[in-house]
């Protein structure tokens, strides 16, 4: 509940250099001044503790800080037992990061210092805060929207520097502008039908008409645009799934490990050495990578190797870029043909990669049969072909180049993201999509300005459920349960 004052440790647990303890609430300023003893601050502020006017450690003290200074301290428990020395900082209300009165006490980083001075908070009336609740204050407090907060946790988590931009950019408002925006054009429309229900006579039907699909039609090619960046805001959050599958000894494992420049993976010339995926993280300029090497998918007896043909096909399946890697060198089985063709016919992305091309001459090459076939259906449905050499790193570049380009080709005109959007803004953008598809429909069929207005009302409250605005307890609580706890 806000009423109360919450303390939690705001650094992560172990041992570090610095442990932060975090209060926020009414009482917060009262509990600095039971558990913090300033050094030299001017007696002035203090009750007169002179040999005629003595008082106890137990007794409040009237520490009196000036906002946002840093004093330097010892930090005492309920009976005046020394916890540690410590620095404190107290922000008044409404200038700090919830909107409340907040207290932080920065000690010496030991996992044990921290709990104490945590444990003597609670002794002195704080409320052990609960994950998110930090945060989550700042939310009702408004402080920050509920799409900034979600940039809270994304900065913790940001696995790339360009993720650690784009959070940033959330968190400073980026997010917030766009929608703000498109809401705005939302509110416009639905004045002009509100004018046309009460006043119908004075409304020109047609004209209308044609305005208002117009304004509906470029509304919902904005929240399309930002639907087309909900899957590369998550490859930047959890990174883009890159599996790399293809028949045994094709080279796999090798350029996995050309590609992480470490011999991650183990290669051998025995078929079904790669027994299970092996899965590392990488960055592509600044885009994370799931790199898995797969198993080589055949026909076998091995139970083991069964089994990892089998995470293989996992893998193959929730890709979300696939790079099909064969062997040129060797006959290519009508098998392989057929998955291409198959991965090729979804809206899986798929590159195929003809390796150990050090090992054929071109002409030997340009006269394949199979890889004849295979370059007839990469034209037939666009997929990419890419020759190299795992093993030397020829054609390398090239692949890196175009993996970054098939998995970025969401990102329309090349604007900087605002946002790192996930599934719950998706369901939100999805929802106005769909209403103003509908709203769309309706106004080409027959112009109802009553109608029309349910549907624009729906798109609008469908934004508004991103920021914060019209999102349900249910959503808010989803959102904070993914914070830790402290912030």
């Amino acid at each position: 509940m806000l009423g109360n004052t919450i303390a939690a440790i705001a650094t992560p647990p172990g041992n570090g250099g610095i442990g932060i303890i975090r209060i926020s609430g009414a009482n917060a300023l009262v509990l600095l001044q039971k558990m913090f003893w300033p050094v030299g601050v001017a007696s002035a502020g203090f009750l007169n503790r002179t040999a005629e006017n003595s008082c106890s450690q137990k007794e409040q003290h009237l520490f009196q800080p000036e906002p946002r200074r840093l004093y330097l301290g010892q930090v005492k428990d309920n009976n005046g037992g020394i916890l540690d020395h410590a620095l404190a900082v107290y922000m008044p209300a409404p200038h700090s990061y919830t909107g409340e009165d907040v207290v932080e006490l920065q000690c010496h980083g030991g996992y044990l210092v921290c709990h104490e001075i945590l444990a003597a908070a609670v002794q002195a009336g704080a409320q052990l805060a609960e994950p998110g609740e930090v945060t989550s204050r700042a939310f009702i407090n408004g402080k920050i929207s509920l799409d900034q907060a979600e940039a809270v946790v994304d900065i913790i988590e940001a696995k790339s520097a360009e993720a650690l931009k784009i959070s940033e950019r959330q968190l400073a408002g980026g997010l917030q502008q766009q929608l703000a925006g498109m809401a705005d054009a939302l509110l416009d429309i639905l004045a002009q039908l509100e004018l046309a229900v009460d006043y119908p006579e004075e409304t020109d039907e047609p004209v209308l008409q044609q305005q208002i699909l117009q304004q509906v039609t470029v509304a919902r090619q904005n929240v399309q645009k930002l639907l087309a960046q909900t899957k590369t805001g998550r490859y930047y959050r959890e990174g883009a799934l890159t599996a790399i599958v293809g028949p045994t000894n094709a080279g796999k494992s090798t350029l996995l490990n050309t590609l992480l420049q470490v011999q991650r993976a183990i290669v051998t010339p025995i078929p079904g050495t790669t027994r299970d995926t092996v899965e590392e993280y990488y960055l592509l300029d600044g885009l994370p990578l799931r790199l898995v090497d797969t198993a080589g998918i055949r026909e076998t007896d091995d139970l083991v190797e069964q089994a990892g043909i089998e995470r293989s096909k996992q893998a193959l399946a929730a890709a979300d870029l696939v790079l099909l890697t064969l062997d040129c060198s060797q006959p290519i089985e009508e098998f392989w043909l057929n998955l291409l063709q198959q991965q090729a016919q979804t809206e899986n992305k798929v590159m195929l990669l003809l390796n150990k091309i050090d090992l054929l001459p071109r002409e030997d090459l340009a006269s394949s049969q199979n890889l004849a076939k295979i370059y007839q259906i990469c034209a037939d449905y666009g997929t990419p072909i890419l020759r190299l050499s795992a093993k030397d790193g020829f054609g390398l570049t090239e692949l890196k180049q175009a993996i970054k380009q098939m998995l970025m080709a969401n990102q329309s005109g090349g604007e900087p993201m605002a946002a790192l959007l996930n599934d719950r803004h998706k369901a939100a953008l999805l929802a106005a999509d769909a209403a103003l598809n509908s709203a769309a429909e309706a106004a080409v069929i027959a112009f109802d300005a009553a109608m029309l207005s349910i549907d624009v009302q729906t798109a609008w409250q469908a934004l508004a459920e991103i920021s914060g605005q019209a999102a349900s307890e249910a959503i808010i609580e989803r959102v904070f349960a993914r914070f830790c706890l402290g912030k």
